[in-house]
């Protein structure tokens, strides 16, 4: 009735099945001990905190989305341009460590115009320069 030898499969990682974390999220790569991080602190405006460790010099949209943290309103997520920096639908406050951000782009300051100082867009925000390490805390939405 059953096959002599039934097919083995991998046990799943302490993450889960497949590289996904227990809440849906996906496991993020590990940062190697030599590459520098940043500690990122997103503070979702109707949500929990949520703390990841980001690889010096990456995007900060990039690294939102690979964690599911919602970053767009309900409008946003139908008009978001997908990262270019034409829409400003991925505005987030920068609470701390806007030090570590890399400068404004031509982008933000035509899009953010009026806007708060502390806001950034997620898609033109470089967390780090590849070599710094430190704390950065955002909250997402503020525009809400």
């Amino acid at each position: 009735m059953f096959p002599a030898k039934l097919a083995t499969h991998p046990l799943p990682s302490a993450d889960g099945p497949l590289g996904v974390r227990a809440r849906g999220r996906p496991a993020v790569r590990s940062c190697a001990a030599s590459t520098p991080t940043i500690q990122l602190t997103v503070q979702a405006k109707d949500g929990p905190k949520v703390s990841v460790a980001v690889e010096s010099g990456d995007i900060l949209r990039t690294v939102l989305m690979a964690e599911k943290i919602d970053l767009y309103t309900t409008w946003g997520k139908i008009w978001q341009c997908g990262g270019g920096g034409n829409c400003g639908t991925c505005i987030v406050d920068v609470r701390e460590g806007a030090d570590l951000l890399s400068e404004l782009t031509q982008a933000e300051k035509k899009k953010l115009a009026g806007k708060p100082a502390t806001w950034r867009l997620a898609c033109q925000t470089r967390v780090g320069d590849g070599e710094s390490t430190g704390a950065v805390t955002i909250v997402t939405r503020p525009q809400q």
